[in-house]
């Protein structure tokens, strides 16, 4: 394969802005014109280049000794305790929510037969049916009065009463 080399001065696409401003044609901007001044301005930049700094840990930083493979398996197993014990008591706030829920539906049972006797249930459901078929009627009622109720309450004629 053959290497190619990039021309130094290739044409800008029109959508690039001009490098050097307005007005200054081709004229090149000054700078670093032999390999010494490169190589003194490439050593500067290394110079201050923090890479090779020393970081300094964060202010809040605790410097702790190397844990040993004990010390940590004493953790996993002081985690895994702590687990079984809040699994434990999550089971047991389970099954007290399941007792306040079943106290509160056989609460709601008993108060509905002592107010409204044997199958509560039942008379309450007929209760909402009466409702609904007596508000049906009523509403169909009214349209039938609002078309009555101008004939019945019409003054009288008094040119007919003579």
């Amino acid at each position: 394969m053959s290497k190619r080399t990039m021309p130094d001065t290739d044409p800008l696409p029109e959508w690039v802005e001009e490098p050097f401003g307005e007005g200054m044609g081709d004229e090149k901007p000054q700078g670093l014109t032999s390999q010494a001044e490169i190589r003194s301005h490439i050593a500067e930049l290394e110079d201050e280049a923090p890479a090779e700094d020393e970081f300094l840990p964060p202010a809040d930083y605790e410097l702790r000794d190397r844990r040993t493979l004990q010390d940590v398996s004493d953790d996993v197993e002081r985690l895994r305790n702590e687990i079984d014990h809040l699994r434990a008591r999550l089971s047991i706030i389970q099954h007290q929510a399941a007792t306040v829920v079943r106290s509160n539906v056989a609460w709601a049972d008993a108060s509905a037969h002592a107010q409204l006797g044997p199958y509560p249930w039942a008379k309450l459901a007929g209760a909402m049916a009466a409702t609904f078929i007596g508000a049906r009627m009523l509403g169909r009622a009214a349209g039938f009065a609002a078309m009555v109720l101008p004939l019945i309450a019409r003054p009288p004629n008094r040119a007919q009463d003579r």
